[in-house]
């Protein structure tokens, strides 16, 4: 039976065409790191827009994996230096031999060291006391070197950390019971709130007439190797420290003071440029703690520094501050880039010196 139609075989060496598509094919496929590459970079085919939305997008990358692992390396060395911290305060009181020739160094006839801080010079020798604020996170030791320099980024065992450790200026001294008239110590200010950060919540919160920090902790604890003492904050003031903006006053360079005169000047400069007046009273011969801290209100561009003023309770006296009497100054002297900012207040000296300063103007 024929068929309907015919097939016509196909001639040797003849190749037909599949009726599919060319563009259809199976094409090979470029190795994935390629591909994943070419989603960030620019390539040859791109539009205009197509390579603008790359360069951005892999700028911002950039950005974000450098600034990652900036944060991420800083909270790594915050979390070290928070298990160093923690066993610092561990071994406070720990027992020691007292007949450890480490010890015997510090040992005098007229001034016994503490027990409880002996472990903690046994570990470091540039150990000189312990720093508290009520709860708050402030509660460190503090170590002095000679140089300002090497705390700033090594921890208590040496270690390099970015937070450093809290230090004391490297000309005060720690005599046995005889200590500078004027002790200042030196903290980091970080973003995480550790060190000293807290410390510029004093000038922080009061300049918007909020006195509640300072209320709750009217009071710093700063013991040293041989004293446990308590110190009653007077004063709280924003200090410049580059010439171009003004007057660069040396508070952190005033350590002791030759006369009653000396220690007044000192202490009206002081008041003078305080946001916070307190109850607290002075007079010569009081010794005075300085703590002092980066802190940038006006931009990193204004090198600034808060400092916190604190007097040491004397013999026989209570701790007890009256905070209800304190007060914000708002018309305190203020540098020339401030002024030129937020203006000012100030017209001369508006409190009572001589009810402040005992033996001022007598």
């Amino acid at each position: 039976m024929a068929l309907p139609y015919t097939r016509r075989p196909a001639k040797r060496g003849v190749f037909y065409e599949s009726t599919v598509s060319a563009s259809l094919a199976p094409k090979k496929k470029r190795n994935i790191f390629l591909r994943v590459l070419f989603v960030f970079i620019p390539a040859r085919g791109d539009g205009v827009r197509e390579g603008i939305r790359k360069v951005v997008f892999t700028a911002a990358l950039a950005c974000f994996i450098y600034f990652g692992s900036t944060v991420g390396m800083d909270l790594l060395s915050e979390y070290k230096a928070g298990l160093t911290q923690s066993e610092l305060i561990s071994i406070i009181g720990a027992q020691v031999d007292e007949d450890d020739p480490d010890i015997q160094k510090i040992t005098k006839p007229e001034a016994k060291p503490l027990p409880d801080y002996l472990a903690l010079y046994k570990e470091n020798n540039d150990f000189v006391g312990w720093v508290r604020i009520g709860d708050t996170v402030i509660n460190y030791a503090v170590c002095q070197t000679g140089d300002n320099g090497y705390y700033l980024n090594h921890d208590f065992k040496g270690k390099y950390s970015k937070g450093g450790t809290i230090f004391a200026d490297y000309k005060n001294k720690f005599d046995g019971y005889d200590i500078s008239d004027n002790t200042v110590l030196y903290g980091h200010n970080i973003m995480t709130g550790n060190y000293f950060a807290k410390v510029s919540r004093y000038y922080m919160d009061t300049v918007k007439n909020d006195l509640s920090w300072y209320e709750k902790y009217p009071v710093v604890n700063f013991d040293t190797l041989y004293e446990n003492a308590e110190w009653k904050v007077f004063a709280c003031v924003l200090f410049n420290t580059q010439e171009k903006y003004g007057e660069v006053y040396p508070y952190n360079n005033m350590h002791d003071f030759n006369s009653e005169e000396e220690f007044n000047e000192f202490i009206l400069a002081v008041m003078d440029r305080s946001v916070l007046f307190t109850d607290v009273d002075l007079e010569y011969g009081d010794k005075i703690l300085t703590l002092s801290t980066c802190y940038y209100p006006m931009g990193e561009g204004v090198d600034t520094r808060c400092a916190l003023f604190a007097r040491k309770v004397r013999e026989g006296e209570s701790g007890y501050v009256d905070t209800k009497k304190a007060s914000y100054n708002n018309k305190e002297l203020r540098f020339d880039e401030q002024r030129r900012r937020y203006g000012s207040n100030w017209n001369g000296r508006v409190w009572d010196a001589a009810a402040y300063l005992k033996g001022y103007g007598g």
